[in-house]
């Protein structure tokens, strides 16, 4: 009797996760079906959201260039091996390209020797959606031109941009060690949610 008892508590286990995974995969696919049928987007900014780039912002300025010239930014977009990927904002990026939405990335840095960075990036996103918008009316024009839902963003500038193109926007916090600009930052204060433990 007590052989039969633990192989029917097994059998029920086992027929609990089935259910549970089964329940999950239709979660999944409907979700997945809406997201692709009606083409949903959602937009990451990159350096200090999705990327901690200090280390690359250095490296430029330890070689002596001039700040934000052609060679500065030359230097930054190749140096992506010394950047790291933020865990929470990068799980998340992760899980609405599997429920299917379409990723971009956008950042404010130039299109100059990119195609690296773009070539790194594109299991997440297509290097179409890799965009370089220096501006912040370029950045509004690229949200306003897609089906954007969401915009996931840690400067103050990029949060704004996604407000004037009438996507809702999520803040990403800033470490102290990742943070490029501190007069770009100041969580809250257009009224904005912050994601929770997004600065790791």
């Amino acid at each position: 009797m007590a052989f039969h008892k633990k192989v029917k508590e097994k059998a029920e286990t086992y027929w609990s996760r089935t259910k549970k995974m089964v329940f999950l995969l239709a979660v999944w696919g409907v979700v997945f079906s809406i997201a692709t049928i009606a083409k949903l987007e959602v937009g990451f900014g990159y350096d200090t959201t999705l990327v901690c780039s200090t280390a690359a912002y250095r490296k430029a300025l330890d070689e002596g260039v001039a700040p934000y010239s052609y060679s500065f930014w030359s230097i930054v977009n190749r140096s992506y091996d010394l950047e790291h990927p933020k865990i929470v904002p990068m799980a998340i990026a992760w899980a609405f390209r599997i429920f299917g939405f379409k990723v971009s990335i956008i950042t404010s840095r130039p299109d100059i020797d990119s195609s690296g960075l773009k070539k790194d990036w594109r299991l997440l996103v297509a290097p179409a959606r890799f965009i370089f918008a220096e501006s912040n009316t370029s950045k509004v024009q690229y949200l306003d031109s897609g089906n954007f839902i969401l915009f996931f963003g840690g400067a103050d500038s990029e949060i704004k941009a996604a407000k004037e193109a009438h996507v809702y926007p999520l803040r990403i916090l800033q470490s102290t060690e990742c943070l490029l600009n501190p007069a770009d930052y100041h969580p809250g204060e257009f009224h904005d949610h912050k994601v929770p433990l997004s600065q790791y």
